[in-house]
């Protein structure tokens, strides 16, 4: 099976081969080939815009697996979540997604960035792939890579997961809401996402911040402007 470099699928895949040859008691050293794939090392430039996103969604053929995509990319959910939700609620239009508790870190729910999406991609009407739901969570998602690199999809799943996280920066979400949506501790969304809080998305939040209405005003003392304007 081949593998692409610097991938999570390539780390996994010699970690496995490097147990397997342990037990067949084959002396092996595979850590020149697992690369150096880190959730921390991918960069902005490697991640797809959210135009590209929403264009590639109408191009994907199946519809079962053109509905996982669209859970995906407006969920940010990893690739086995999108088989471990509740599916009644969505079939009901609700568009708050409920992890169930099978999932890696447990029972959660999710908000969209873009509502729009899930009017706009018909994630109401759950279509799912014939995948085997005993499996793995690991394999399962496995299941999900696999599809992305047989049809050609640009970007990996999990970027998509990344597209969502950068998002809520630029919506202006709290970092620790954020963070439980995705099933992170605050701490470790901090030091995946530290790199990625660039001028833009400190001046986003700064326009946020002083442009509510209900922010603390600025203290008039006697013998200043009263008219003084921040912009």
């Amino acid at each position: 099976m081949a593998t692409a470099p610097d991938t999570k699928t390539r780390k996994r895949t010699c970690m496995a081969l490097s147990a397997l040859a342990r037990f067949a008691q084959v002396e092996i050293n595979l850590k020149p080939y697992k690369g150096r794939y880190s959730p921390r090392l991918v960069q902005p430039r490697d991640l797809p815009t959210d135009t590209t996103i929403a264009k590639h969604f109408y191009e994907i053929e199946s519809p079962d697996w053109r509905w996982v995509y669209g859970m995906l990319a407006t969920y940010g959910l990893r690739n086995h979540e999108v088989f471990r939700l509740d599916f009644r609620a969505i079939a009901e239009g609700n568009y708050i997604v409920n992890v169930n508790e099978n999932s890696k870190t447990g029972s959660r729910s999710v908000w969209p960035c873009f509502l729009e999406w899930f009017a706009q991609f018909e994630l109401q009407n759950v279509i799912l792939p014939k995948v085997d739901l005993n499996q793995s969570n690991a394999a399962i998602g496995h299941v999900v890579t696999v599809w992305f690199n047989r049809h050609a999809v640009p970007f990996a799943p999990h970027n998509l997961r990344h597209c969502w996280a950068i998002r809520t920066l630029e919506f202006g979400l709290d970092i620790s809401l954020a963070a439980q949506q995705m099933g992170h501790s605050a701490k470790v969304h901090s030091e995946l996402y530290h790199h990625w809080i660039s001028h833009r998305y400190h001046q986003r939040a700064f326009e946020l911040m002083t442009n509510k209405s209900d922010r603390p005003q600025v203290p008039l003392v006697l013998g200043y402007k009263k008219n003084f304007k921040i912009f």
